[in-house]
């Protein structure tokens, strides 16, 4: 009986052990998703020094994610804009290259195509936004047609430019670039009165303290506001463009017009 009993201790005890392993063992798909959780905090960390303009601290914490996975978009896409900032276009460009080649995205097209717009290359930039305006559910989506039209007018196309435009106020009707993209548009085509439409949807934004008025935006308004007649609108930005704005060169362009209107 007393060598039944300490039998039974012995097995009792080996299943404890059996147990205890069983319970303490980590599976591969659970060891995957603990990398992948640290790889998005890294990833994360990153873009919050970035945000801050803290560059050093940026690369080290994408660095990490991309040590723990050398195949991360979001790692590759922060440490792009970062060399961009620090003017390391080469690097920039392979790291943007990698992050789309490791899984592309709408955000990985998008800031690839601003990255190119800054550097000139107005195809390359075209190419990505075509990418980024695949996703219709992007919320970037007004955004991403208003730089295709800033693209559009680089390389002549000015058809896709109005397009483009308007498809970014449908989206979003507070986006004040695209009123005056517009508002240049057909300024330069002399047609007038739906440039000038445009411009006044533009001065509806300021008025609600959603768009700001620079010497440029005045000095359009000034020739739009004369041209329609308008003395009320044309004699305020007339005043706003002499009192915030003396020393810029749209005030000697509105001077020289003035004179040439009152020879007229």
């Amino acid at each position: 009986m007393k060598s039944h009993s300490i039998r039974l201790l012995i097995l009792g005890l080996f299943a404890l052990v059996l147990t205890g392993c069983v319970t303490t063992t980590v599976s591969s798909f659970d060891a995957k998703k603990d990398l992948d959780k640290a790889v998005l905090t890294y990833v994360q960390i990153g873009y919050g020094y970035f945000e801050q303009g803290n560059n050093q601290q940026a690369k080290e914490a994408l660095t990490k994610a991309l040590n723990i996975d050398a195949k991360s978009p979001g790692a590759h896409m922060g440490l792009a804009r970062v060399y961009d900032r620090e003017l390391e276009y080469k690097l920039a460009n392979s790291h943007f290259k990698k992050a789309l080649n490791y899984g592309e995205s709408t955000e990985v097209h998008f800031q690839y195509g601003v990255y190119l717009y800054n550097r000139g290359d107005f195809k390359g930039a075209y190419k990505q936004f075509q990418h980024a305006l695949e996703d219709t559910v992007s919320t970037r989506r007004a955004q991403i047609f208003e730089y295709q039209a800033l693209v559009a007018l680089r390389l002549d196309k000015i058809d896709i430019a109005i397009s483009s435009y308007e498809r970014a106020l449908a989206l979003n009707p507070v986006m004040g670039n695209s009123f005056l993209g517009l508002a240049n548009i057909y300024f330069d085509r002399q047609e007038l009165d739906i440039a000038y439409r445009h411009y006044n949807g533009f001065i509806a934004l300021v008025r609600a303290q959603q768009g700001r008025q620079n010497a440029t935006t005045l000095w359009l308004g000034i020739q739009l506001a004369s041209a329609a007649q308008d003395k009320n609108a044309l004699s305020s930005l007339e005043l706003q463009l002499k009192n915030r704005f003396p020393n810029s060169t749209e005030y000697q362009a509105y001077l020289k017009w003035l004179a040439e209107q009152d020879a007229a």
